[in-house]
């Protein structure tokens, strides 16, 4: 497998995958009209079946891979190569007068986000056919609608699909087999492994075995059918049958191991270490989020080894019960041990941890972080259990609450029965349009002056007072972000199921079939929305500056400042009656403008246990909750919003929680291209701090100090001191915090810091990428040399030396925590 990562891997090409009707030979213009004439869900089930078919096609395995058995193998199965920042291949199944009409939408049948958490635990009781028979006994039933019907029928077509697909794999197994000496054991192991994929998914699991086996065979399915989601709580998943087993003697402890250790391998099999072997397959209409309207573009520089394989563990039970009780099992510590041990970036493993969590686990977690694979992050269940249930909007159920489960980054949501979408809000946006009148400050100059107007035409900056009206003016500015993302969202709600439906993944998403309704049509039991507040670091660190060098100590004026950073901090001035000035606003002079910059740069960082600057990111946090709640309740938005409630009915009402959070994922340097230089001294369209960590150094300054030492240094404990507050329990989505550690950091000290968290000495989550600055460096100029160093990204871990440019300097510049 790590010879495969080294070079280019096999992709299907678009006329292996082709239409599912147009321009086939094979079949008659009858059977053409037929297939076009068909409802659009039971077309995708229909493209669902033929994409699972062309995949095991020994002519198309050849070529591209797509479906390969090897002899020491106890886990079959084949991923796709689709991570997010390469884009997919699926059978196409829209007609051209469809494809037009979800074109002037951004949408095509390679929509579906992905990003929900299937409920695996529906596969393992019922099996497919089990699932299937529910969906049809469902469609008999007199008051199914005929779109339900066609839903229902959608789903068990799917199902049929991908249990074909699980049989197929059974036969290549034994294929495999007879190729071997008839004396060599593995023919055994192969037939073994036939026998348990024959049974499950197709039934429900009976073993240990045969529940990992299905539930990576129908995660393949889903990854090859274009919903690219991850895995959910795999150890209350496996406990059960890991506990029976045990106790019939059928399983020990070491070969739960190497199973999991197996299932870990092929999660990771497609990764490309070099980025010139990349693909770029992707379209304006890619894993579109549910509300946006508009086209598809993410930071493809970093992730191109992103298939947003979350495995989520420990925490607490999923009960009622008044008192949380600790959920950790034999399995949990199974998954610590894969992450420690195998030198992988995905799958991420997401921990759970509270009050109450053994410090067994804990060390466990520290070991596992120790050793450089930025796994596991922690995610405080005493923080954010409260933050779901209780300040999303109308509550969600205390079990539910408890029963959450990471997505592609580290979302959170009920695990198997959400639906999840989210949308930014940039808080040094906001600081721009205070500064700028309404306008960013990216594009200000001689083309559109002031910058690209996009909000209210807010007071000139030398007009502010004083600090209490500078913010009264971001807040209104913060007021129309969030009323705008409320819009998009009521507006385009419920747009995909006409052009991208995904019947295959309602049936493993509670409520879907009990409402015969697909996932993209509000079928979910939860519908967990969250509004992102970006770049709070950076904001923090420009407001210390503005409220202490322009308010207290007067150095330089608000217009100034507005100056220095609509030039680029000096770096975009132009000749004017033979003098270089900028291209709006007063003129200043360079070493004016550099010294401005100096003392900014200077100033206390959000990030390091300093309450001055702190105090700045938790007024963001809270005033950006107040706002969202207060665009629910107005009256234009709750008529909108209102409108959702076709989505539900009598019996199952749409309920629409909004959970706050505060997250980049992987698009630091994507957001940051949009912003104009800030006042903390960052360039304009510099990357910004990624989630909720400190700021890096600007990407113009020296990474190390006159004494070779790393030029911004924290203390851990400070630093857990900046993010505990109580605003932390109003963001459901969670707040991430990436720290990067040096590599020879104690072990047992990292365990007492890790303690610390789950006692609520800190915030919400917490990540940790384990690498000197020097292997940084290093890594960069022989990346053959340093291939497997892995950071943490904003929502998952990665191969530095297949990061571009950018991103990897984004990691040498954070902060380091020695």
């Amino acid at each position: 497998m790590f010879e495969r990562w080294k070079g280019r891997p096999g992709w299907l090409s678009e006329k292996q995958v082709g239409h599912l009707f147009r321009g086939r030979g094979d079949l008659s213009e009858q059977a053409k009209a037929e297939l076009a004439n068909k409802p659009v869900v039971i077309r995708k089930a229909l493209a669902v079946n033929r994409m699972l078919e062309i995949i095991v096609d020994p002519a198309v395995v050849a070529l591209a891979g797509t479906s390969e058995i090897f002899a020491d193998e106890l886990i079959v199965g084949t991923l796709p190569p689709f991570a997010v920042g390469q884009g997919k291949e699926f059978v196409r199944y829209l007609t051209e007068e469809e494809e037009l009409r979800g074109a002037l939408s951004f949408l095509n049948e390679l929509s579906p986000m992905g990003h929900i958490v299937p409920n695996h635990g529906l596969l393992l009781q019922y099996g497919l056919e089990g699932l299937a028979n529910q969906a049809r006994t469902a469609a008999a039933k007199p008051k199914a609608d005929q779109k339900q019907r066609e839903f229902y029928e959608a789903v068990a077509l799917c199902l049929d699909g991908v249990i074909a697909y699980a049989q197929r794999h059974a036969a290549l197994a034994r294929e495999v087999a007879n190729k071997l000496a008839t004396d060599d054991p593995r023919r055994e192991s192969l037939e073994t492994v036939a026998q348990r994929i024959e049974h499950a998914p197709r039934h429900p699991a009976r073993s240990f075995h045969e529940a990992l086996q299905a539930i990576y065979i129908v995660h393949c399915a889903l990854h090859w059918t274009v919903e690219i989601v991850p895995i959910g709580r795999l150890d209350q998943l496996l406990h059960p049958y890991y506990e029976r087993d045990v106790a019939a003697g059928d399983l020990t402890q070491q070969q739960a191991q190497e199973l999991i250790d197996c299932f870990w391998i092929k999660l990771d099999e497609r990764v490309i270490l070099d980025n010139r072997h990349a693909e770029n397959r992707f379209t304006a209409s890619d894993g579109v989020l549910t509300g946006f309207f508009g086209s598809s573009n993410y930071d493809q520089g970093c992730l191109l080894n992103q298939w947003m394989q979350q495995v989520t563990i420990g925490g607490v039970l999923a009960n009622d019960e008044p008192d949380p009780s600790d959920a950790c099992n034999p399995v949990t510590e199974l998954c610590l041990e894969a992450a420690r041990r195998l030198p992988l970036n995905s799958p991420t493993l997401d921990l759970r941890v509270f009050s109450g969590t053994p410090r067994k686990i804990l060390d466990l977690a520290a070991e596992a972080l120790m050793s450089g694979g930025a796994h596991p992050v922690l995610l405080n269940d005493d923080v954010i259990v409260p933050a779901l249930a209780y300040n999303s909007g109308p509550p969600i159920p205390l079990a539910a609450a408890r029963n959450y489960a990471c997505d592609g980054c580290y979302e959170t949501m009920v695990a198997g029965e959400s639906e999840f979408s989210f949308g930014f809000v940039s808080a040094l946006d906001l600081i721009e349009k205070t500064l700028n009148r309404g306008a960013g400050l990216a594009d200000s100059g001689p083309v559109l002056l002031r910058g690209t107007k996009d909000s209210w035409r807010s007071k000139p900056a030398a007009e502010i007072a004083d600090m209490d009206e500078f913010k009264t003016i971001l807040r209104q500015h913060m007021q129309l972000g969030c009323h705008r993302y409320l819009n998009s969202l009521a507006t385009f709600y419920g747009n995909k199921v006409d052009y991208a439906p995904s019947p295959l993944l309602s049936a493993l998403i509670s409520g879907c079939l009990d409402k015969g309704r697909d996932l993209s049509d509000g079928g979910a039991r939860y519908h967990i929305f969250s509004p992102l507040l970006v770049g709070v670091s950076n904001a923090a660190d420009s407001l210390q500056v503005i409220e202490q060098l322009v308010f207290i100590e007067t150095r330089f004026t608000l217009e100034e400042l507005t100056t220095c950073l609509a030039s680029d901090w000096g770096h975009r001035l132009i000749e004017q009656g033979g003098r270089t000035a900028p291209a709006f606003g007063p003129s200043l002079e360079k070493t004016r403008i550099d010294q401005i910059r100096a003392i900014c740069v200077e100033q206390p960082k959000f990030g390091s246990g300093a309450e001055g600057v702190d105090r700045h990111a938790w007024w963001l946090m809270e005033t950006f909750v107040e706002c969202v709640r207060e665009a629910q309740i107005d009256r234009d938005r709750r008529q909108q919003l209102d409108r959702l409630a076709e989505y539900g009915s009598e019996d199952h009402p749409f309920v629409l929680n909004i959970a706050p959070g505060v997250g980049t994922f992987e698009q630091y340097v994507f957001s940051g291209s949009f912003n104009g230089a800030s006042a903390d001294g960052r360039r304009s369209r510099a990357p910004i701090a990624s989630d909720l960590s400190p700021a890096p150094i600007p990407n113009d300054m020296n990474v190390l100090n006159d004494k070779c030492e790393h030029a911004r240094q924290f203390s851990l404990a400070d630093s857990l001191r900046s993010y505990r507050h109580k605003v932390m329990t109003q963001y459901g989505d969670g707040a991430p915090v990436d720290y990067n550690l040096p590599e020879n950091y104690p072990p047992q000290r990292l365990a007492d810091t890790l303690a610390a968290f789950a006692a609520g000495e800190g915030g919400s989550i917490c990540t940790f990428t384990v690498a000197d600055p020097g292997t940084f460096a290093e890594a960069q100029k022989d990346p053959e040399r340093y291939n497997l160093v892995r950071v943490r990204m904003g929502g998952w871990t990665e191969f530095f030396v297949t990061l571009f440019p950018d991103h990897q300097e984004q990691h040498k510049r954070r902060p380091l925590y020695g």
